[in-house]
């Protein structure tokens, strides 16, 4: 059998001979597959002669009508049947991917022309007995075969089955029974929350198709470990269906079909996976997918991360925060919440937010007519730090907003400002941080202070790398807890940690034991208050001695190239920024490198393999003075030397490391 390219244009039957449909039209057994065939007619001009030769199982109206409870359709309608959407996915499972007709059918796995691979038992009796499998382990039995063509030249077979349908497998029994891949998956489809998406993974959901993008169980084993939960913690989350949900788009998109967009999903119209292109790679919120598995009713994607809905989108994935939402796309602070975060946002209700008005005698137009004010308001409910009920301490973490919340634990119990937050409605789990629903607004302080060092908001901040890395750098520890006003820009622990690679170092306490890290740190570090409204283009200098590049990217604030991710957390001396990277200043390579009066000693360096040496990827961070010959001197020794004729000749030296 040749590939079955439904998707091809074939002429139609009148005009293109098909043994095998003429075979089936004029058999007084099968007008339900006729019909079907006349339904998905892609299927059935594909069936035309020029195509073969084909091997095909074809049903009886009697396997039709049996295998209506296997699909969940009710005993004598089939006219239901054929209008399911993945009728032609049914029809193409009849159909074996051959490059000849096969009669007598042969023990063994076949593939089919859907994709899929059905198998073919013979049973050792005196009248062997021939079935074909798929997803149902009782298979069907072939009661006849005939080879089918025009005269002379019978190329085609046709199987006849009378027990029941063929059916490929569906996406919930692709899944269950790849154990070693998807097991944690199919456990979370089996809880009661996720119900009605195991149906519609399953055989019986009116025909519907998906496409799963599904995390595998080294997936979901990630993402427990990030979330410091096990799996019946993850089972247990009320957050687990619209997790879930999101990873599942209605219809079928093969990876050949995949279009650079965003597409909604079964969580809901604001819960979009943002699909992209590129050759044959297929990514998908920017996880690279893995080779697709065919499945019955759609296509299952493997993926080696657990995708989630952003802080927006799960506020937008419910109509109690429609005020929120609407809020949050006025103040324009969408781009910024769907961000990497991590964010914990408090989240007032329609309700919360319907009081607040009635409070200070505004409607919600004339809220949203300031805008700065009802950014700074907004802002004031987020944390630039992920909070889980669970890890909340009673605290004064500062908002995003700059000024502080109040966050008071009791036993299980949290409140910010004063405002429960109950479990019940917490732990929202976005892909960038977390939400927590609250019963009112929280008001910005009248007259916010600050009442701590910059240190010390580190530590609010939930920075414990930067921290641990101040510790061991005691003098400018103690000039950022002092009086005199500072900036200092902070690395958050991720950055830290993927900081090891760019410095030679095997991990983070690599990194916190080098020689240069006070270097490092000193470059973080401007000796003068520089809030975002001043961090212009141009040059800050740094408390280490050398410039940090600031540019603009849009509405964000870059400083060496790393974005600012939370600005103006201000401090008693100063303010810090959140950063996303650790800044690196200049090294000994770099300097040497951009000044041309170097450039014979640069490239002695490079011949003698020692760049890597005055580079940043040096394991340990060793410090070095450098006395670094100038152009002029090495031409100097050049001519004053007899043995060295020229550069080259300097440069291929034996003794030019020492």
């Amino acid at each position: 059998m040749r590939v079955l390219a439904v998707a091809g244009v074939f002429l139609p039957l009148s005009a293109a001979q098909s043994a095998v449909f003429t075979h089936i039209e004029g058999s007084a057994d099968h007008a339900t597959l006729e019909s079907a065939l006349n339904k998905v007619t892609a299927v059935k001009d594909a069936l035309a002669d020029a195509n073969g030769p084909f091997t095909m199982v074809a049903p009886t109206d009697a396997a039709f009508t049996a295998a209506l409870p296997e699909l969940g359709i009710a005993a004598a309608d089939a006219a239901t049947l054929l209008d399911r959407a993945d009728l032609g996915e049914i029809l193409k499972y009849q159909v074996l991917s051959t490059t000849e007709k096969v009669n007598p059918l042969t023990a063994g796995d076949i593939t089919t022309v859907q994709g899929m691979t059905a198998t073919v038992t013979v049973s050792s009796d005196a009248t062997p007995v021939t079935k074909v499998v798929g997803s149902n382990a009782a298979g069907v039995t072939i009661s006849s075969s005939a080879d089918v063509g025009t005269s002379g030249n019978e190329e085609h077979a046709v199987h006849v089955c009378t027990d029941r349908i063929l059916l490929p497998k569906p996406v919930y029994q692709v899944a269950s029974e790849a154990t070693d891949l998807f097991s944690t998956l199919v456990a979370a489809l089996d809880t009661a929350g996720l119900a009605d998406v195991k149906t519609g993974l399953g055989l019986q959901n009116g025909g519907a198709l998906h496409t799963v993008f599904a995390p595998t169980n080294d997936a979901f084993a990630a993402y427990l470990a990030a979330r410091g939960i096990d799996a019946d913690a993850l089972l247990a989350d009320s957050e687990l269906a619209n997790i879930v949900k999101y990873h599942i788009l209605a219809g079928k998109v093969m990876a050949a079909d995949v279009a650079t967009g965003e597409q909604a999903t079964l969580y809901g119209a604001a819960g979009k996976l943002s699909l992209a292109k590129d050759g044959s790679t297929v990514t998908v919120d920017g996880v690279t997918v893995d080779a697709e598995v065919p499945v019955g009713n759609g296509v299952i994607h493997p993926i080696p991360s657990v995708l989630m809905p952003n802080v927006v989108e799960v506020a937008k994935g419910s109509s109690d925060f429609s005020n929120l939402v609407e809020a949050v796309v006025t103040a324009e602070l969408e781009d910024t919440l769907t961000g990497a975060g991590p964010f914990t946002v408090f989240a007032p209700t329609n309700a919360a937010f319907d009081a607040y008005l009635a409070k200070v005698g505004k409607t919600m137009d004339e809220l949203k007519a300031d805008k700065d004010a009802l950014a700074a308001l907004l802002k004031y409910h987020v944390l630039p730090t992920e909070v889980m009920l669970g890890d909340a301490t009673t605290s004064t973490p500062a908002s995003v907003e700059g000024s502080t919340l109040d966050l008071v634990k009791t036993g299980a119990d949290l409140t910010v400002n004063g405002v429960a937050v109950a479990a019940g409605t917490a732990n929202k789990q976005a892909g960038n941080g977390v939400v927590h629903v609250i019963g009112e607004v929280l008001e910005i302080p009248a007259a916010s202070t600050p009442t701590k060092n910059v240190v010390e908001l580190a530590v609010d901040n939930s920075l414990a790398n930067l921290v641990t890395a101040l510790g061991k750098a005691p003098a400018l520890k103690t000039l950022l807890e002092g009086e005199s006003q500072y900036t200092l820009f902070g690395p958050t622990d991720a950055a830290f940690t993927a900081a090891a690679a760019a410095l030679g170092e095997d991990d983070l306490a690599g990194v916190l034991e080098r020689d240069d890290l006070v270097e490092i740190l000193e470059y973080h570090v401007a000796a003068k208050e520089i809030t975002a409204s001043l961090l212009a283009p141009g040059d800050v200098m740094s408390y280490q001695g050398t410039y940090i590049p600031v540019k603009e990217d849009g509405e964000k604030k870059m400083v060496d190239g790393v974005e600012v991710t939370t600005a103006d957390v201000m401090a008693t001396n100063g303010v810090l920024h959140v950063i996303n990277q650790v800044m690196l200043p200049p090294s000994l390579a770099d300097m040497l490198a951009d000044d041309p009066d170097f450039g014979i000693f640069v490239e002695a360096l490079e011949a003698a393999q020692l760049t890597a040496t005055f580079g940043w990827a040096n394991k340990g961070g060793a410090m070095h003075t450098v006395f670094a010959p100038m152009n002029g001197a090495f031409d100097n020794l050049i001519a004053g030397d007899s043995s060295i004729a020229d550069k080259e000749a300097l440069l291929a030296l034996d003794g030019l490391a020492d």
